[in-house]
């Protein structure tokens, strides 16, 4: 727990450093795109303050620069300042990548540093919202109260925003998840999914998806319909009118009506399992389906069952509802079986049936005319009805007097009507009276009839024709019956008592019979048409004594009526055509015709004559051929005309539906022919109008659709969709089906294959197969693992890879950038033999490029077994570290296999993880390794040592010395390199050396050619691209390190390199290409510049040696006079001047003086024990340091190349004590000068010990040396 006074403080200068600013930054929040400012303002002071800068959100300082642009950060940032108490950070045209923590930085006079901390904070607004698996705005088919998924993306946002569900308006807030992706550029992708299990009730509803950002008031949404499949209502069925009985001959009107259902289900009325012909109607305002069908009840439909069904196809088994009816209707007519003959005294068992009624019928029997009680009646329950039977005794005693026969009459009769039928019994063997004989009893045949009136047998139609037939003798007499053909003659029985003839009028068409004498008489007055041609007429003669009748019969010829032809004077007959004509298909039992299945067509005239000549028609362009047929029929009807029927074969195709085809009944003896027509239905299986297969090829990424355009007969009733064979219900991956359309949105490579769509009808059914081939880059699948081999071993790497499209020879495999001899087995597998040596061993790429995006690498090795190699790395050739602080070095190693490390210090081994000394051993790759020691608690001692990094494996041994310095100046990075170049861009890259004992930053600068202007750039990467630059221009660049203790290496050497052209032509390229030529200067003139610097390095060193020998005898001059006489030994040091450099020069105040006056030549007193020792300011921490007076009116900085040397300076130990030190306070503000300054070097703490005994009371005079010498 903190202790509440360090709270307290910790408050106290959080609260002091806040009064310190009059403006401190605040956090900003904003739009990409805009502009912000960063305010700071420190509080006024008498004393200006001397430095201010801002920190990126990179860790990187801006540097102290005057108002204006800032060097990099493509011209975006500039400072903003009208006083020195203030400096205002400017960003234009924000980014995601100056999103971060900012930090002012002041350096106040009396305060010292101060900094304030404010947090950009970059906005980026929604502008997409999409579903994932769904269009915008369409509709999503769903069944009933299945789960459904709905997920909502919001790509590239920054804040995540509140996503909000509504159905119909109505929020939606259960089973809703979010969550969010992050990525790289600091924006987030929001993913929400709402689960629900819509209803029926749901149908229809817009489900939205709404995204709102507060931070930046923006609000999107999308739009998602529910097409929500449900199964239809049960059936409702009822009878219109509501009729409370049902009669044979009534209109009845049955109706269904469904409610719902989506689809809208089809409706209809079938009957025995047929469908009838029947519509249904749509009610937009209730969504009720009715279908209403009429028909004529008959008897046939008494307690037929008529069914509604209604379907759909998301309703499974269809919905039914059936109605039952009941319909009365009378008896059609009875049937009477029994005796038609009994003797005399005897009686006969006659049974009277019903056909079938409802209700049921009563039989009543009438005997004579006279009605007689029924017997017992018994009903028998049929299909369709009730059958009535009843029989009844008859008795030949109720025969009256005068007659021979008894009639009995059956009358069957129900409350919708009655039928009845006469029997007639004929009595054998009863006496009658004839007034000229006595009594006979004997039954005798008659004989044969015999027919007169059609001796000329030939007869024009529309003629009365009187036929007489008569029949002699018989007892009874007999009986006499007309028949033409099988049809019999209604006949009227006509008897006179005692032979007398009871005149009636004359029936035509109708027969009369008559008593005379011993013979019966029959005349029929006969009208004769042209149906009666041929036929047989025929008479007919029965009485009891004949078991057969007796027959006679005659053959009509009926000739039609002549008609005189005016064009010729002759009559000549006119027949006539047959009344009409029809056509059917053969095979009754199957209405359709399906395509490529051989059909027939009859076409058939009735009662034709002569017999009609048919013929066939299509009404089909480009096709007037007559087809003859096939005659199959031509037979002679009863009434002398002629049945012709006539066959047309032929195989329907699909363009022979809608066509008509026309029969055409004619006969060159005709007036005019008769036709009819016959429009063709030809059922067809579905029928793609596009080629198969149909091939998509898309890019990943993209969208498409493809409607496919179908025709069939009847319409297509089922779509199925497979991907490679799987069976899938519109959805799978990114591709979406409905029907016979197929689409897809932002395709991955998975969603490329072979869809295939059936299409089918209740003829047949098809296929069509859809290819989506979605390209993408070629992508590595499988790659070798790294080998481990000897040397000579044969080795073989293989590598995988696939991409669409697949290429040849797409797979490659490198090393060092260098293609390799590749063997290839098919376009997806490269392999390489390689034979395992030491120069083999190292990394393998292997490169898949098929045309499409960047090509794909994958990398392996073939690791050969070799001894450590100790790998040279500039930066660890040396590790450094401040008294008492941490030291820490580094060795990397090249083995195969695995490396032991072993640290020995003063070759003493070094155990791990002691107090002093930390080990880290770390495998970088499968054949790098990298040992790291941590040496703690460093003491003088310590840089008298060398650490020695040792390496060793089953094949040898390396190691790597490591001296232990103090902290010192970095080195300077070496190998500065151009690595890429654009119009206005340049990208370099360098190596590091020693960081100097700390963690480094490199400072880069440049200028433009002719151009006095300065930039400076620092980071803490090893490369870095500068945009913003002139086109086709050459650029000076330099490099130096610079460490966190603010010591800083030398600038390398300057280095050309160039911006390209508008031509892409490097300029620095072109430059040295036309340089060359300098180079083949006169040899003369290199010879004569040879000489002259010859010359002038020889009077260089004649004048430095006379200097040298001048200043050795002033020196002694000097010591004679301070210490008497006595000349002790003189060290002395050269000047403490840098190395010549470039300098910054818009921050170096330098007074303009000479060499000579920034020379300072220091001279120490040996002491008598002969020790010195230097005393080093990078050995210890600033605050540590004892810091004297010594001409403070003097700088010691020199320039900015100070850093690059070492400024020592000593003293005499142990003696004589060094005096009272002054101490001066170090604030914050001293050492931010000497850290933040990258341009001058650390202060030069000077520490002098004065040997008592060599004090002088009065002054030196200094006038001895010349001036010289301090």
């Amino acid at each position: 727990m903190i202790p509440l006074a360090t709270v307290i403080w910790l408050l106290g200068i959080i609260h002091q450093t806040r009064q310190l600013f009059l403006e401190s930054p605040s956090n900003l929040s904003t739009i990409a795109g805009e502009s912000i400012t960063f305010r700071c303002a420190a509080e006024k002071s008498p004393e200006p303050i001397v430095y201010s800068q801002w920190k990126s959100n990179t860790g990187s300082l801006l540097g102290y620069h005057q108002e204006g642009v800032l060097p990099g950060h493509q011209g975006r940032f500039s400072y903003v300042k009208q006083n020195a108490e203030e400096l205002h950070l400017k960003i234009t045209h924000v980014n995601l990548d100056d999103d971060g923590e900012y930090e002012c930085q002041m350096l106040h006079p009396e305060e010292g540093p101060i900094r304030a901390k404010a947090f950009l904070n970059i906005l980026v607004p929604p502008q997409l919202v999409y579903f994932s698996n769904y269009q915008p705005n369409s509709v999503i088919a769903v069944k009933e109260n299945t789960p459904l998924n709905i997920t909502c993306v919001v790509p590239n946002v920054k804040p995540d925003p509140q996503v909000s569900w509504y159905m119909d308006g109505k929020v939606m807030s259960r089973d809703v998840k979010q969550a969010s992706m992050p990525h790289l550029n600091k924006t987030f992708t929001v993913y929400t999914s709402l689960v629900i299990q819509p209803g029926r009730s749901d149908h229809g509803k817009i489900v939205t998806c709404e995204v709102v950002q507060k931070e930046t008031e923006t609000r999107i949404t999308t739009n998602t319909t529910l097409d929500v499949l449900f199964p239809p209502s049960e059936p409702i069925v009822e009878i219109l009118g509501n009729p409370s009985v049902l009669r044979a001959g009534d209109n009845v009107t049955v109706a269904c009506a469904v409610t719902g259902g989506n689809p809208p289900p089809d409706v209809f009325w079938y009957h025995e399992n047929k469908r009838l012909q029947s519509h249904s109607t749509l009610d937009t305002r209730t969504k009720e389906i009715r279908n209403v069908y009429s028909f004529i009840a008959t008897q046939n439909d008494n307690m037929a069952e008529y069914e509604c069904r209604a379907n759909n196809s998301h309703s499974g088994n269809a919905k039914r509802k059936a109605l039952k009816f009941e319909v009365n209707y009378p008896p059609a007519s009875v049937e009477l079986f029994g005796e038609s003959n009994i003797r005399y005294g005897s009686s006969a068992m006659i049974q009277c049936k019903s056909l079938s009624s409802n209700p049921a019928s009563q039989i009543t029997w009438v005997i004579n005319g006279r009605t007689v009680p029924t017997p017992t009646q018994r009903e028998f329950f049929m299909e369709n009805g009730i059958v009535s039977s009843s029989n009844i005794s008859v008795h030949s005693n109720e025969l009256s007097q005068d007659a021979h026969q008894i009639n009995v009459e059956c009358i069957a009769t129900n409350p919708e009507g009655s039928s009845a039928k006469q029997h007639l019994i004929k009595i054998i063997g009863k006496t009658f009276f004839l007034h000229f004989y006595c009594n006979v009893a004997i039954p005798a045949p008659p004989k044969a009839p015999r027919i007169t009136g059609l001796e000329d047998r030939k007869f024009f139609e529309g003629d009365i024709v009187n036929v007489t037939c008569e029949a002699q003798g018989g007892n009874p007499l007999a009986e006499l019956s007309w028949y033409r053909g099988s049809e019999k003659f209604d006949t009227e029985n006509i008897f006179e008592a005692f032979g007398k003839r009871k005149k009636e009028d004359e029936m035509v068409n109708g027969a009369h019979n008559e008593v005379a004498g011993f013979s019966s008489f029959s005349t029929l007055a006969l009208r004769v048409d042209r149906t009666m041609n041929t036929q047989r007429l025929k008479c007919e003669a029965t009485n009891a004594a004949l078991d057969e009748p007796l027959i006679e019969s005659q053959y009509l010829s009926v000739y039609c009526k002549f008609q005189i032809n005016q064009y010729f004077n002759r009559a000549s007959p006119f027949p006539d055509p047959p009344r009409r004509v029809l056509i059917r298909p053969a095979e009754s039992s199957d209405q359709r015709l399906l395509i490529n299945k051989p059909a027939r067509l009859v076409c058939g005239t009735l009662s034709s004559n002569p017999a009609a000549q048919i013929t066939w028609q299509f009404s089909r362009a480009n096709d007037g051929k007559v087809h003859p047929g096939d005659v199959s029929l031509n037979e002679t009807t009863r009434d002398n005309g002629y049945n012709v029927e006539n066959v047309l074969s032929f195989v329907p195709t699909e363009e022979y539906d809608g066509t008509v085809v026309h029969c055409i009944a004619n006969h060159p003896e005709w007036k005019h022919s008769v036709n009819t027509s016959f429009p063709l239905n030809v059922m067809y299986p579905p029928k793609m109008l596009v080629n198969d297969p149909v091939t998509v090829i898309m890019s990943e990424g993209d969208s498409f659709k493809e409607n496919l355009t179908v025709r069939g007969n009847p319409a297509v009733s089922l779509w199925q969709w497979r991907k490679n064979g799987v069976p899938f219900d519109h959805t799978i991956g990114r591709v979406f089906a409905r029907g016979a359309v197929l689409s897809g949105k932002q395709l991955l490579s998975t969603d490329a294959g072979v869809y295939t769509l059936t299409a089918t009808n209740s003829v047949g059914s098809t296929n069509i197969t859809i290819k989506l081939a979605v390209e993408y880059s070629a992508r590595i699948t499988s790659i070798s693992t790294p080998a481990i081999a000897a040397t000579g071993d044969t080795i073989l790497l293989e590598c995988e890879a696939e991409g669409e499209p697949s290429k040849s020879n797409m797979i490659n495999w490198y090393k060092n950038g260098e293609p390799l001899p590749t063997q290839y087995r098919g376009n997806k597998k490269a392999i390489l033999r390689l034979n395992a040596t030491e120069q083999q061993s190292g990394e393998y790429i292997c490169r898949a490029d098929n045309g499409i995006g960047v090509p794909a690498e994958g990398k392996t090795f073939l690791l050969v077994n070799s001894a450590p190699r100790v790998l040279p790395v500039a930066r660890y050739s040396k590790t450094a570290g401040i008294l008492g602080g941490v030291a820490k070095a580094r060795c990397k190693v090249y083995a195969v296999p695995t490396v032991e490390f072993v640290w020995e210090k003063d070759e003493q081994l070094i155990k791990k993880n002691s107090s002093k000394y930390s080990i880290v051993n770390t495998q970088i790759d499968y054949s790098t390794y990298e040992s790291t020691l941590w040496i703690k608690n460093i003491v003088p001692d310590d840089y008298t040592k060398t650490v020695k990094c040792i390496a060793r494996n089953s094949f040898g041994t390396d190691y790597l010395s490591i001296p232990i310095i103090p902290p010192t100046n970095p080195e300077e990075p070496f190998n500065l390199t151009m690595t890429n170049s654009t119009l206005n861009t340049i990208s370099v890259a360098w190596e590091p050396r020693f960081d100097g004992g700390s963690d480094q930053i490199f400072e880069i600068k440049y200028k433009k050619q002719n151009d006095d202007l300065i930039h400076l750039v620092n980071t803490s990467h090893t490369n870095l691209r500068l945009s913003g630059l002139a086109i086709a221009n050459t650029y000076y660049f330099q490099i130096r390190a610079i460490n966190a203790r603010g010591f800083a290496s030398g600038w390398t050497s300057p280095v050309i390199f160039a911006t390209l052209n508008e031509d892409g032509v490097n300029i620095a390229m072109v430059q040295n290409r036309e340089m060359k030529y300098i180079k083949y200067f006169p040899v003369l003139l290199i010879a004569i510049c040879c000489i002259l610097i010859a010359i002038l390095v020889a009077c260089c060193l004649l004048c430095s040696r006379n200097k040298k020998r001048k200043l050795r005898e002033k020196t002694e001059m000097a010591r004679t006079a301070i210490n008497g006489g006595d000349v002790r030994q003189v060290q002395m040091y050269g000047t403490m001047m840098g190395h010549d450099g470039m300098t910054r020069h818009d921050i170096d105040d330098r007074p303009d003086m000479s060499e000579d006056e920034h020379s300072v030549r220091t001279m120490i007193e040996v002491s008598p024990n002969g020790y010195m020792q230097p005393i080093e300011p990078m050995l210890y921490e600033s605050t540590g340091l004892l810091e004297y007076d010594y001409q403070s009116g003097r700088s010691y900085m020199g320039s900015s190349q100070g850093t690059t040397g070492r400024n020592i300076t000593y003293a005499n130990v142990p003696y004589p004590e060094p005096p009272q030190p002054s101490y001066h306070h170090h604030s914050n503000w001293n050492s931010l000068q000497r850290q933040s300054n990258n341009n001058t070097s650390p202060q030069h703490h000077l520490s002098t010990f004065i040997n008592p005994m060599g004090v002088r009371a009065g002054p030196i005079n200094y006038a001895q040396l010349d001036g010289d010498l301090v």
